[in-house]
């Protein structure tokens, strides 16, 4: 069954979900081989993220590719170009340095790699600055909502997003080497969402001997862990030895700290730096809390992950992302190609 995407519109919900029954039923007859979508060029920007083209109502638009993004959004700067009127839901996104967003806008036109839907919705950014640094000038962020019932090829060394069908046989996807990759599960609900769509990856890691909770973030110019984990697993805080310092997050301390390997299951990366933040996620939202039966809860509760997976750490990488299996499969970056069939 397909995951309700409560942000898309009818018409290109009904799209998806007629493609995805499609590939169903194939997949039950016979799983073949894998089938290309598209294929979009990922540019790493100055600022270490990853950008792709798109194109909103006919302009030609920069989104970073934001697999933690949550739901894709666009800039206030470029919805104000862009003409769009922004409409309040009862829903929020939530940003890591406390923002939040309660506004979405409605879109003609949505082009991606050839492909383009109609009247879909992306929320306004939470981070009222996205778009201002002239060093890093994107119109907002594509995350896993649009495209969630597609697989994702994350080829970062080859400067490649491509989108397969998930009508496949299940595991034959590492088409890129004869090396054995790792396979890991992941699972996009969180706990205690009740149902709520969730698009952020989440999986299990291994950081210096320790089982963590992970999130793929290619939004993420560095890898990231909270500062209570940090703490609480390492006993690393700002005045352990050899940490460095980053700044503050909502005046709070911001550093940094080398640990020893990062393991993906049978894929290792070594002397990984990492930067512990304060847990200040929903700080700045007004109506972060609501009340059920006798019990205060926070809309952001259960949201962050132990760590959080960056770019600094995927360069290293080449990952698959198998939508239907919810497996990662995953190799080092520079392994040998496989040969040609």
């Amino acid at each position: 069954m397909t995951r309700t995407n409560v942000w898309r519109s009818p018409a290109f919900s009904a799209a998806l979900l007629f493609s995805s029954l499609i590939c169903a039923s194939a997949y039950g007859a016979d799983c073949g081989p894998l089938k290309e979508v598209a294929a979009i060029d990922l540019t790493v920007a100055q600022n270490g993220v990853a950008t792709l083209p798109v194109t909103i109502n006919g302009s030609p638009r920069k989104l970073i590719f934001d697999t933690a993004g949550g739901r894709s959004v666009l800039s206030q700067t470029a919805v104000d170009s862009l003409g769009l009127h922004p409409l309040s839901v009862d829903s929020r996104l939530l940003s890591r340095s406390g923002n939040a967003s309660d506004r979405t806008v409605a879109l003609d036109s949505f082009i991606i790699g050839g492909l383009e839907a109609k009247h879909i919705v992306f929320m306004v950014s939470p981070n009222p600055n996205m778009g201002t640094n002239p060093n890093a000038p994107v119109d907002g962020w594509l995350a896993g909502d649009v495209m969630e019932n597609y697989d994702a090829d994350l080829d970062f060394a080859g400067g490649k997003l491509t989108y397969f069908s998930p009508d496949h046989c299940d595991g034959h996807v590492v088409y890129w080497t004869s090396t054995p990759a790792a396979s890991i599960d992941f699972r996009r609900g969180r706990p205690g969402a009740f149902g709520a769509v969730d698009t952020h990856v989440r999986f299990h890691i291994t950081l210096d001997g320790k089982d963590l909770l992970a999130v793929l973030a290619t939004g993420a110019v560095r890898t990231q862990i909270s500062a209570r984990v940090a703490d609480a697993e390492f006993n690393v805080t700002a005045d352990t030895p050899n940490t460095v310092p980053l700044g503050e997050m909502a005046g709070k301390k911001v550093f940094g700290y080398v640990f020893k390997t990062i393991t993906f299951g049978n894929v290792t990366v070594t002397n990984p730096h990492v930067a512990v933040l304060p847990d200040v996620v929903g700080r700045n939202d007004p109506n972060n809390r609501f009340r059920t039966d006798s019990h205060v809860v926070r809309v952001d509760d259960n949201l962050e992950p132990d760590i959080t997976i960056g770019m600094d750490v995927l360069r290293q990488l080449h990952v698959y992302i198998a939508a239907k299996e919810e497996k990662l499969y995953l190799t080092a970056a520079d392994v040998p190609k496989a040969a040609a069939p």
